[in-house]
C-alpha cells in the first residue's frame, strides 16, 4: 500500500526538466577537427542547466555560457587551455569544477547564488593568472569587508567586480589586512580589542607615500576648481557685449599721443595702470570686478597718496575725478578707460623722497638678509621712483633716427641714468 502511494505521490510531482548544453551546436562542420581547431564558443541564452561533450574541444580559450540555468560549473574540467569564463546570470552556488583551469585570466559570475567568501577564495587562489574576478550581486558579496578580503586574498587581481583595483588601494588594503589580522587574532583569544597606532600599521614607505598621493589630489582637485574657473570666463567673456565707448577712438589716441609729448606725467601708461589694478581690486571686496561710488574717495585718497608708488597723482579735485568715473557701480575696464581723461602730475617731491629713502632702506635690509632677489624688487621701485621725481633731466630728446622709427618717451631708459656714486657697485651686481 505504501508502495502504491509514494508511486501516486512521486507522479504526481513535476520533475525537473534536464537541458544539457554542448558546444557541437556552435560549429558548421561537427567533426573532432573543427572540434578540435574550435577556441572559442557562445552558448548565450539557451535555457540549458547542464553541460555535456566537452571533451572533443581541448583548445577551448573564451567559454560563453551566461543568462542560463546552471547550478554548477561541471563539464568542462577538461578543458584546462579555458582563459576566460563568462558565467553571469545564472544559479551557480558552488565553484567545484574549476580547479583544473589553471590558465583562468577572467572569470564572470554576477547574478548568481555563491555563499560562503572565504570557501570560494580558496579555489580562486589556485588561478595565479586571474585578473579579472565579477563577483557582483551575489549573497558573497554581501559579507562584511567584502572587496578587501577578496584583494587580499588574490592581490594578482587588476580588476573586481567591473573597478579597477588601484596600486593605492592595494596598498590601502595590505595596512587594513594587518589591523583585520590582528583584530580576529583577539577576538579568538577573547582578548580585549586593542587600539592599534598608526605607527603600528604603516611603515615609514607607506607614509610617504600616502602623502604624496595627498598632494596628488589635492593638486588634481585644484587643476579642476582652476578649469572650472576659466570655464566660468570664458562664459562670461563669450557673454560679454562689445562697447564702443571703452575704446579709445582716433581722435582720442592723438590727443593723448598730443599730451604725452607736451608733458609725459601728464597720463598713466599701461603698466602703471596694472599698478593701480591692485588698489581697485583692494576696494572689491567682493571681487566681481567692480566698485560702487561710495569707495571711490578711499581710492581717490590712495591715487593721491601714491599708494602703487607710479611716482604719479591726480592733478584734479575728487569732484572732477568722481564726474570722470561717474559710473554705477563702476567696473574695471571703464575705470581703467576713463584714466585716460584724467589728468596726472608729478606726486610732491617730499613724498617721492619719503618713498625712494624707504625703498631704499627696504632695499638694504633684504640685501643683508641675504634675499637678493627681493632686494631687486625694491631696488628696481627706488630707481623708478627718482626717475620720475628726476623726469625732467631724463627725458629723452626729440630724434628720428635715419630709420624713421620712433623713440619711446613713456618709459625710462636704465643705461642713461646715473646712479648715486655709493650705490653702483651694489646696483651692478643685483641687475646681473
Amino acid at each position: 500500500m505504501d508502495q502504491v502511494f509514494n508511486h501516486l505521490i512521486k507522479r504526481a510531482t513535476p520533475q525537473p526538466i534536464i537541458k544539457v548544453g554542448t558546444p557541437w551546436q556552435c560549429i558548421p562542420i561537427k567533426n573532432d577537427k573543427q572540434a578540435r581547431d574550435t577556441t572559442e564558443v557562445h552558448m548565450s541564452n539557451q535555457g540549458f542547466n547542464e553541460l555535456a561533450q566537452f571533451d572533443k574541444f581541448m583548445n577551448l580559450e573564451v567559454v560563453w555560457l551566461n543568462e542560463n540555468q546552471l547550478t554548477n560549473i561541471k563539464g568542462i574540467e577538461q578543458n584546462f587551455r579555458i582563459k576566460h569564463l563568462y558565467l553571469q546570470k545564472n544559479k551557480i552556488s558552488t565553484l567545484e569544477g574549476l580547479q583544473n583551469l589553471k590558465h583562468l585570466q577572467t572569470l564572470s559570475l554576477f547574478n548568481n547564488e555563491l555563499r560562503d567568501l572565504e570557501k570560494n577564495l580558496l579555489i580562486l587562489k589556485e588561478f595565479p593568472g586571474l585578473s579579472n574576478l565579477d563577483l557582483f550581486n551575489n549573497p558573497v558579496a554581501e559579507e562584511p569587508y567584502y572587496r578587501n578580503r577578496v584583494i587580499s586574498a588574490l592581490p594578482q587581481l587588476q580588476l573586481l567586480d567591473r573597478s579597477i583595483i588601484t596600486v593605492q588601494e592595494k596598498i590601502k588594503v595590505e595596512a587594513w589586512y594587518k589591523y583585520f589580522k590582528a583584530e580576529v587574532k583577539i577576538k579568538k583569544k577573547g582578548q580585549k580589542k586593542q587600539k592599534l597606532l598608526p605607527s603600528q600599521i604603516f611603515s615609514v614607505g607607506e607614509k610617504i607615500l600616502y602623502k604624496e598621493v595627498d598632494e596628488i589630489k589635492a593638486k588634481r582637485e585644484q587643476e579642476k576648481a582652476d578649469e572650472i574657473q576659466r570655464e566660468r570666463t570664458r562664459i562670461k567673456m563669450k557673454e560679454k557685449t562689445f562697447d564702443p565707448n571703452k575704446f579709445p577712438t582716433n581722435e582720442l589716441k592723438e590727443q593723448l599721443r598730443q599730451r604725452l609729448h607736451d608733458n609725459p606725467m601728464s597720463i598713466v601708461n599701461e603698466w602703471e595702470k596694472g599698478k593701480l589694478k591692485k588698489i581697485f581690486k583692494s576696494y572689491d571686496k567682493e571681487k566681481k570686478g567692480l566698485i560702487t561710488q561710495d569707495k571711490l574717495q578711499g581710492l581717490f585718497g590712495d591715487l593721491i597718496n601714491d599708494i602703487a608708488n607710479i611716482g604719479k597723482v591726480p592733478a584734479v579735485s575728487f569732484e572732477k575725478f568722481k564726474e570722470i568715473m561717474s559710473e554705477d557701480p563702476l567696473p574695471w575696464d571703464s575705470f581703467c578707460f576713463q584714466l585716460n581723461h584724467v589728468d596726472f602730475q608729478r606726486a610732491p617731491e617730499e613724498l617721492l623722497q619719503k618713498k625712494i629713502d624707504e625703498k631704499y632702506k627696504e632695499f638694504n635690509r633684504r640685501l643683508n638678509a641675504g634675499k637678493k632677489a627681493e632686494a631687486k624688487e625694491f631696488m628696481i621701485e627706488a630707481v623708478r621712483l627718482e626717475a620720475a621725481r628726476d623726469k625732467d633731466e631724463h627725458k629723452l630728446p626729440e630724434i628720428i633716427p635715419d630709420d624713421n622709427t620712433k623713440i619711446r618717451s613713456d618709459c625710462f631708459d636704465f643705461s642713461r641714468y646715473k646712479y648715486k656714486q655709493n650705490f653702483t657697485d651694489t646696483a651692478k651686481y643685483l641687475l646681473q
